[in-house]
């Protein structure tokens, strides 16, 4: 099985420039950053990249984003950004992407090459009530024309809020995208050459499939949500027993795979 690409998919930082500042009873973000990014470049193998889907840092404060460009620059393989709810769009392409202020964008949405594979990066923060995402019609627009071109290139499709329910009412009616059901109308145009959506925003590693389409979150490097599917959970509740982490998905030209890796974060 030829390897096509291998990717890490980290999210969630939520990166603040104080050590001390530590909120929910969980480690401080800085501290768990600092330790992904000691997790992620002792991995056995160099990343083809790395995918951030969103939520870099913890307020998009000025001082925030280049404690991150710093932190995030010690990894090894190139990184590609996804824009969070608690990321600023124009802030994230100034500093992290370097972009001069006439190329900076209110949404950071687009479409690159990796190895063949077609990535394409998709941002939820269209008009919601926080924490919930939302697609702008424009954004679907693009989208719809990419995905119905003629292309037989393996796809992969980042965003940063989930895009269908994942079983926990908080989850499914509080943070999650509230077109997602229009989103995923427009992603099934890919047909099989769509290998995943990628995302983050719940704070911890899950997988559905819906019409052929995986989608697959990522863990936090800071905190873990509960999301129990149970009729009581209806709130941010600090999952104390899980783990920091980060996947590694596994492209080959017979299919995907996804490794979730956990790591300790020690004071």
């Amino acid at each position: 099985m030829p390897t096509l690409l291998r990717i890490v998919h980290i999210s969630d930082t939520h990166i603040h420039p104080d050590t001390t500042y530590q909120p929910n009873d969980a480690p401080p973000p800085l501290v768990g950053a600092r330790k992904l990014v000691e997790a992620v470049n002792a991995l056995p193998f160099m990343p083809d990249a790395i995918l951030h889907t969103g939520d870099v840092i913890y307020d998009p404060v000025p001082e925030a984003y280049p404690v991150a460009k710093m932190v995030l620059g010690a990894l090894k393989a190139p990184i590609h950004y996804v824009v969070g709810n608690h990321d600023s769009a124009p802030d994230l392409q100034r500093v992290l992407l370097g972009r001069d202020e006439a190329a900076v964008t209110p949404y950071l949405y687009y479409e690159t090459e990796i190895n063949g594979v077609q990535l394409i990066v998709l941002d939820s923060n269209g008009p919601a009530e926080l924490p919930a995402g939302y697609i702008v019609p424009e954004q679907l627009d693009w989208l719809r024309g990419l995905l119905s071109q003629p292309d037989d290139r393996p796809l992969l499709v980042a965003t940063h809020h989930n895009v269908l329910p994942v079983g926990a009412p908080w989850l499914d009616d509080w943070m999650r995208t509230t077109n997602g059901e229009g989103l995923h109308a427009v992603l099934k145009l890919a047909g099989p050459r769509l290998q995943a959506v990628l995302h983050g925003h719940i704070h911890q590693s899950y997988t559905i499939q819906r019409d052929g389409i995986l989608y697959v979150s990522a863990a936090s490097s800071w905190e873990q949500f509960v999301g129990y599917p149970t009729p009581t959970n209806t709130e941010v509740i600090h999952d104390t027993t899980a783990q920091p982490g980060y996947n590694v998905i596994h492209l080959t030209t017979e299919g995907i795979s996804v490794r979730a890796h956990q790591f300790q974060v020690i004071d």
